[in-house]
């Protein structure tokens, strides 16, 4: 969240200094996907060396002092030997500090045009079914071993909530630094809009099918509890696995995988560790135990090139669909209608939103004469300093350029030029 200062805020800069010899090359002989301790690794390693090169990172110890660790319960876990505790859902705490509202949920055990099928529920009575889950299943694990009895449970996956949003009073998480720099939800959040912040809730067995992210969008993921697995390649080798027509696999698996010789990798992931998700890998999310994330996609100047060759490809595709149709009046105008609804926001939209982050950064580098403890705040927290706010002002300088060449849509044309002279 981008607000103004408040009095006797404290925040904390991230310090973005110019590129060193010392960043890590990613080339694509690199062979893993390391964890870095928040403790260790600075906002600006974690710039130079995973979000700009768009490689993947998993960060250790990111929430340790969240409030939603409260969501969480140590239960006792009992094998032939000894007594263990384990992290479980706190069922009661989650009923206590979240009204019973309407959630989103995909149902994993059943497929509805190459999606899991979505319903709504109300919150406490997800809660309820999720438990009944969570007993049905220590219930089996219990049975005779050689009963052939199986019984299919409840498999839904709260997922896609904007809980932030719908709760702006309770400060259930605090965005790492590594991620505030978020030109998407920067403005969407200011402007009251749906925005890209999520949680998700889901039972042992949960998934999310193959996929990328959201515009071409990064993403983070931070698990509260629980254990995830996830298969994920990058950028290109998902192009291996689709079909004469170009169309991707609802799911994959390893044997999948290693029969067409994709490269990949597997994360295991655990409890208090976010996820980087660069730009454009595709990949697929298994829950092994029981599971709650904090999840958000965004772009900044690392990515949003991204995000506009992604913006144009999709643009053409609109045009070659209705192209039979080229001669009907406010074609243009139509096909920007498509492209919002087929991939969410279209050429204005896109324009709006650097114009947006065009005129805060100025704001903070020239106009109000603002400094490092006076510019605004990002989600509440961080604030840039003077070479993160020029970094960003010449990255959109350089895009508003590429832009100006690769379309001659007018009032994107006049929009760009406008904004490349306030520049």
């Amino acid at each position: 969240m981008a607000t103004e200062e408040r009095p006797g805020a404290t925040f904390e800069l991230l310090a973005l200094r110019p590129a060193t010899g010392t960043g890590i090359a990613r080339t694509t002989d690199c062979l893993e996907i390391l964890r870095r301790s928040a403790r260790d690794l600075g906002y600006n390693d974690f710039y130079w060396q995973y979000m700009k090169p768009n490689w993947p990172v998993i960060i250790t110890e990111v929430s340790n002092d969240w409030e939603c660790q409260n969501w969480t319960s140590l239960n006792d876990a009992r094998n032939d030997n000894n007594t263990t505790q384990t992290a479980g859902i706190n069922f009661n705490y989650l009923r206590k500090h979240i009204d019973d509202r309407p959630v989103p949920i995909a149902d994993c055990n059943s497929i509805y045009f190459n999606s899991h099928a979505k319903l709504e529920l109300k919150f406490h009575d997800f809660l309820k079914r999720w438990e009944q889950t969570i007993e049905a299943t220590e219930s089996e694990t219990q049975k005779d071993q050689n009963s052939n009895e199986t019984n299919q449970r409840d498999n839904l996956y709260l997922k896609d909530w904007h809980l932030a949003a719908q709760l702006p009073d309770y400060k259930f998480y605090k965005v790492p630094k590594y991620f505030a720099s978020d030109w998407l939800n920067e403005q969407l959040i200011n402007e009251q809009r749906d925005d890209y912040r999520f949680v998700y809730m889901g039972p042992k067995d949960s998934w999310t099918s193959f996929h990328s992210d959201v515009f071409g969008s990064f993403s983070w993921s931070t698990n509260i509890v629980g254990h995830k697995k996830w298969l994920i390649m990058p950028p290109g080798e998902e192009l291996k696995l689709s079909d004469s027509l170009g169309n991707l696999p609802f799911s994959i698996d390893e044997e999948v995988l290693n029969g067409l010789n994709i490269r990949y990798f597997t994360i295991n992931q655990t409890a208090n560790e976010a996820v980087f998700v660069p730009s454009g890998w595709y990949h697929q999310v298994w829950n092994l135990t029981d599971t709650i994330s904090v999840n958000h996609n965004w772009f900044n100047a690392c990515n949003i090139e991204m995000v506009w060759i992604n913006l144009l490809a999709n643009m053409q595709a609109v045009r070659k669909e209705i192209s039979d149709c080229r001669q009907m009046d406010n074609f243009e105008a139509h096909c920007q209608t498509m492209l919002r609804a087929s991939f969410g926001i279209n050429y204005l939209d896109f324009i709006e939103l650097l114009e947006y982050i065009a005129a805060r950064r100025m704001a903070a580098a020239i106009n109000n004469g603002e400094t490092e403890t006076t510019r605004f705040l990002l989600f509440d927290s961080y604030k840039m300093n003077d070479y993160h706010i020029q970094s960003d002002l010449e990255c959109l300088k350089h895009l508003l350029t590429t832009m100006l060449k690769e379309t001659s849509e007018e009032q994107l044309t006049e929009r760009c030029q406008r904004l490349l002279h306030k520049l």
